[in-house]
């Protein structure tokens, strides 16, 4: 099916590489107008590019969605080049790895300012204009870990576990507006953020190989994620809001 989300205007956070480009090109593909936000200005821009060079549109806005400043700038571009968008993906994401007692407190902070607040302050900026463009759907980015104690990732779950029950309660606050917001939990997907970590273990095939079997359906894709953000920015999920879309590959049913 082809243009699944024609008339959608979609921002999508962290947007320059992995997921979140992949997520960019597919929406593009179904007719949406897609806004890339992220702090790596060369791999945006390319992505964008990659995009019009197919006929789809897109642009990008250099943006930290830590700065309340800077997303203030990305939204006004967004409203003066695509108009009021009614499709939010925030995406953007880190993960810091370390035990409770050896994680500093700057990198728990960044942590929760990169997975938590940025959903608060990107979401704040852009709800009133999704509400004047009569409703639309936000997709929040948790993870197969909000479920899942890690011992080497508190930071992380707990901020992924946040993700899941802010999105439940902006789903019954925004309602009333036709606004639907859900959440996205991925299992380990083969980015360049999963190769970055690999390389930095002792055995790295060792460990890849671990975590496939952790999952009945070994390790997942960036499509495989970026489809189901297609689903939930669409009104095929209309009637889906406050819900958690599970997307991990089975880990959770071991």
């Amino acid at each position: 099916m082809a243009n699944r989300l024609e008339n959608k205007i979609a921002v999508i956070t962290g947007a320059a590489r992995g997921i979140g480009a992949k997520s960019a090109k597919l929406f593009a593909g179904e007719g949406a107008s897609v806004a890339i936000w992220d702090v790596n200005v060369e791999r945006g821009e390319e992505t964008a590019r990659q995009i019009q060079t197919t006929d789809g549109t897109a642009i990008f806005c250099a943006c930290d969605v830590t700065d309340a400043e800077q997303i203030e700038n990305a939204v006004a571009q967004v409203t003066s080049e695509l108009g009021n968008p009614n499709v939010l993906f925030n995406n953007a994401g880190i993960a810091v790895v370390g035990e409770l007692e050896e994680i500093s407190e700057a990198d728990w902070d960044r942590q929760y300012a990169v997975n938590v607040k940025s959903i608060y302050l990107v979401s704040r900026a852009i709800i009133p204009l999704m509400r004047e463009a009569g409703g639309g759907s936000i997709i929040n980015m948790a993870s197969e870990s909000a479920y899942v104690g890690f011992p080497m990732h508190p930071a992380y779950t707990s901020s992924k576990a946040a993700v899941v029950h802010l999105s439940r309660s902006m789903a019954v606050r925004y309602a009333e507006d036709n606004i639907r917001v859900n959440s996205l939990c991925p299992g380990t997907i083969n980015t360049e953020l999963y190769q970055e970590f690999l390389s930095k273990q002792p055995d790295p095939e060792a460990i890849n190989k671990e975590i496939k079997e952790m999952h009945p359906l070994g390790i997942g894709e960036p499509e495989d994620i970026a489809w189901a953000a297609v689903y939930l920015a669409s009104d095929e999920s209309r009637y889906m809001t406050g819900a958690p879309m599970l997307v991990e590959g089975g880990i959770l049913s071991l």
